[in-house]
C-alpha cells in the first residue's frame, strides 16, 4: 500500500500487522489501568464489609452518590484524548499546551464545583429517596470528605488522558496501582486504627478516598511533566492558553457528550437495579453479580477501544484514510475475537463463577442462567463500546451518546419492564426479562452505531486514501 501523507502531522501507513501491534501494545497498560481502577473500588468495599454491617450499607450509600459525578468528570475531560490526537495528527503540536491548560482548569475547577454541589445535597437527597437515617450521618461525613478529593481527581484525569494521548500509558498504570496501595494503608490507617493513627471508621474511607485522589493527581502531573515523550506538549507560550469562560465553555461543550453518554449508562443500569430490587433478595443479588462479571469480562475489549481513540485521533488528524480504515478493522475484529473466549467461560464455567461470589442455592441457580445470557450478548456489547470509542476518535462525541441514550432510555428500559413485569410479550419473566432487553437493545444499538460510522467515514475530510 502507498504512502501519502500530505500533512506534517499525519502517520506514515504501516503494514496491518504493524498497526496491529501498536493497537495492542496501547491497549494493555490501558487494561491494567481499567483493572487496578475497577481494584480501587472494591477495596473500600472489601474493607467495609470487615468493619460490620451498617458501614458497608453506609459505604454503598455514598458510593451511590459520588460515583457518578465522578464518571461526569471523567466524560468531561476525556475529550483531550481526541482533541490532541487530532491536534498532533495536523502537525499542530505546539496548540497542545493551550489545550491541556484548559483541560486542567476544568479538571480543578469543575472539580472543586461538583464537589461543593455533591457536599451540600447529598444528606438532603439521601432523606428525599428515604434511605435509612442510621446511615444517613455517617453517608453524609463520607460523601463530604470526598469532595474535598474532587479536584485531585480531575487534575487526575486530565494528566491521564494527556499521557495516554501521547501512546504513553504505562505511567498511568503504575499510579492507579500506587493509588490502591495507598488506598489500602489509609483504610487500615484511618479506619481501622493501625499504625498509631485514631479509628475514624466509616468517615475514614472518605480520608483515605480523599488522600489518594490528591496522591495520584499530583503524582500524575509530575510524570507527564518529566516525561521525555510529553516534551511537545509543554512547548509553546503559556500566555497564548485561552482560559476565559468562552474557550472553557467550549471546551466543555466537546466533552459533555462523552459526560451524558458514561452517566446514562450507569443510570440505566442504576434503574435496572432498582426495578429488579423489588423482585427479592436473590433475584437483586443474581443482577449484581452477573453484571460485575460482565464488567469484569469488558475490561480488555474496552481497554482495546481507549487505545483505538487514540490512534484513530491522531491518523484522522492526519487526513490518513487508509490508516484508519486499518485501524477501525482491527478494533472491531481484535474486540469481537476478544468475545468468543470469553464468552465460552461465561457460558461454560457459569456455576463456578457465580461460586466465586455467593453460597445461597438459590442466588447461583439464577446467577448461572443470567450468565449464559451474557455469554451469548458479550459479542453485541464489545461491537457497541468498540464502535462508540472509534466515532469519538473521529470527533464524534454526540452519535454515540444520543444513539446510546435514545435506545436505552426509549428502548431497553421499556421492554425490560414489559418483559419482567408484564404478559403483553410473553409471561412475566422476572429477572431474565431485563437481561433480554438489555441484549435486544445492544442489537439495535450496534446497528445504529455501524450506520453512524459509515457516515462519518464517508463524510470525514480525509487528506490520503
Amino acid at each position: 500500500m502507498t504512502s501519502i501523507p500530505s500533512s506534517a502531522g499525519a502517520l506514515p501507513a504501516h503494514r496491518l500487522g504493524d498497526s496491529a501491534g501498536a493497537l495492542l501494545h496501547l491497549s494493555a497498560p490501558i487494561v491494567l489501568s481499567q483493572l487496578a481502577q475497577m481494584g480501587s473500588a472494591v477495596v473500600d468495599v472489601l474493607m467495609a464489609g470487615r468493619l460490620d454491617t451498617a458501614a458497608l450499607g453506609a459505604v454503598a450509600t455514598g458510593a451511590a452518590v459520588w460515583t457518578p459525578v465522578m464518571i461526569f468528570l471523567l466524560g468531561l475531560l476525556y475529550a483531550l484524548i481526541p482533541a490532541i490526537g487530532r491536534l498532533r495528527g495536523e502537525g499542530r503540536e505546539h496548540a497542545v499546551r493551550a489545550t491541556v491548560a484548559r483541560g486542567l482548569a476544568v479538571g480543578l475547577g469543575g472539580g472543586a464545583l461538583l464537589g461543593a454541589a455533591m457536599a451540600a445535597l447529598a444528606v438532603p437527597l439521601f432523606r428525599a429517596a428515604g434511605v435509612d437515617p442510621a446511615l444517613i450521618p455517617d453517608a453524609g461525613d463520607y460523601v463530604r470528605l470526598v469532595a474535598f478529593g474532587l479536584p485531585g481527581m480531575g487534575l487526575f484525569l486530565a494528566m491521564r488522558f494527556l499521557v495516554e494521548a501521547y501512546g504513553a500509558p504505562m505511567p498511568v498504570t503504575a499510579t492507579i496501582v500506587l493509588g490502591v496501595a495507598l488506598k489500602v494503608l489509609c483504610n487500615l490507617a484511618f479506619v481501622f486504627g493501625h499504625f498509631g493513627a485514631t479509628p475514624l471508621g466509616v468517615s475514614g474511607f472518605g480520608v483515605s478516598t480523599l488522600v489518594a485522589f490528591w496522591a495520584t493527581g499530583l503524582v500524575m502531573a509530575a510524570l507527564a511533566l518529566r516525561h521525555p515523550r510529553l516534551r511537545g506538549a509543554w512547548q509553546g507560550p503559556l500566555a497564548a492558553a485561552d482560559l476565559g469562560g468562552r474557550a472553557l465553555l467550549r471546551f466543555c461543550t466537546g466533552g459533555l457528550p462523552i459526560a451524558f453518554n458514561f452517566l446514562s449508562d450507569y443510570l440505566v443500569m442504576a434503574v435496572v437495579a432498582i426495578f429488579i430490587a423489588t423482585l427479592g433478595a436473590a433475584a437483586i443479588g443474581s443482577h449484581q453479580i452477573a453484571f460485575n462479571v460482565l464488567m469484569i469480562l469488558l475490561m480488555a475489549p474496552t481497554g482495546l477501544s481507549m487505545a483505538a481513540t487514540i490512534l484513530i485521533a491522531r491518523v484522522a488528524g492526519g487526513g490518513d484514510r487508509a490508516e484508519a480504515r486499518r485501524l477501525i478493522g482491527l478494533t472491531l475484529g481484535i474486540g469481537l475475537a476478544l468475545a468468543v473466549p470469553l464468552a465460552l467461560l461465561a457460558s461454560f464455567r457459569a456455576d463456578t463463577l457465580a461460586a466465586l461470589y455467593s453460597r445461597d442455592p438459590a442466588v447461583l441457580a439464577a446467577t448461572a442462567e443470567l450468565l449464559r445470557i451474557v455469554a451469548w450478548l458479550l459479542a453485541l456489547d464489545v461491537l457497541v463500546i468498540a464502535l462508540g470509542f472509534v466515532l469519538r476518535g473521529l470527533g464524534d462525541a454526540a452519535g454515540p451518546f444520543v444513539i446510546l441514550a435514545a435506545v436505552h432510555w426509549l428502548f431497553s428500559i421499556p421492554l425490560g419492564h414489559a418483559l419482567c413485569f408484564t404478559d403483553r410479550l410473553a409471561a412475566p419473566l422476572g429477572t431474565v426479562g431485563w437481561w433480554y432487553a438489555l441484549a435486544a437493545g445492544l442489537a439495535l444499538a450496534a446497528a445504529l452505531l455501524l450506520w453512524r460510522l459509515g457516515r462519518r467515514f464517508a463524510h470525514f475530510p480525509w487528506k490520503t486514501s
